[in-house]
């Protein structure tokens, strides 16, 4: 009887587990791609695009890179959410559609909330800790990237 209700429970957890893989409540990360430079047309410092390539693209940006554990419930569901949540404050792979002033907003406003901790949150560090630092970051932005006028 007992070997009967631990296969039930083992058989139920594993069904739990594999329907959990293919249920996506804000949509798979890597269902939207893009081969586009970050920040396609924008005049930055190769230094300054290069960390934001390493530090803010997983999230904000369709380049995301998956760990494995983004991959399993509950964790994919709250990664999901998040990169969902960070794409719709600043997608760098889709900034040719912002207008100039959009830009220059969202330029001027990366090293403030990298600054001022916002960025990047804590739960992503403690999970990803090859990432750049938050004061590394922000001390590269104390006056924020600038744009050129060809953007």
């Amino acid at each position: 009887m007992k070997r009967i209700i631990l296969m039930f429970l083992f058989g139920g957890a594993s069904t739990v587990l594999l329907a959990s893989i293919l249920v996506h409540p804000n949509g798979p990360l890597k269902a939207t791609q893009s081969n586009e430079p970050l920040l396609a047309g924008a005049e930055i410092d190769p230094a300054v695009l290069a960390m934001l390539e390493k530090s803010c693209q997983n999230c904000h940006s369709e380049k995301t890179d998956c760990a494995i554990y983004s991959c399993i419930a509950p964790m994919s569901w709250l990664v999901e959410g998040d990169v969902s949540q960070a794409r719709a404050h600043m997608n760098v792979s889709r900034w040719g559609d912002y207008s100039l002033e959009e830009k220059e907003q969202l330029l001027a406003s990366i090293g403030a909330v990298v600054r001022s901790g916002k960025m990047p949150p804590a739960r992503y560090t403690a999970i990803t800790p090859t990432r750049s630092s938050p004061q590394r970051i922000g001390r590269r932005f104390t006056n924020g990237p600038t744009l050129s006028d060809g953007v």
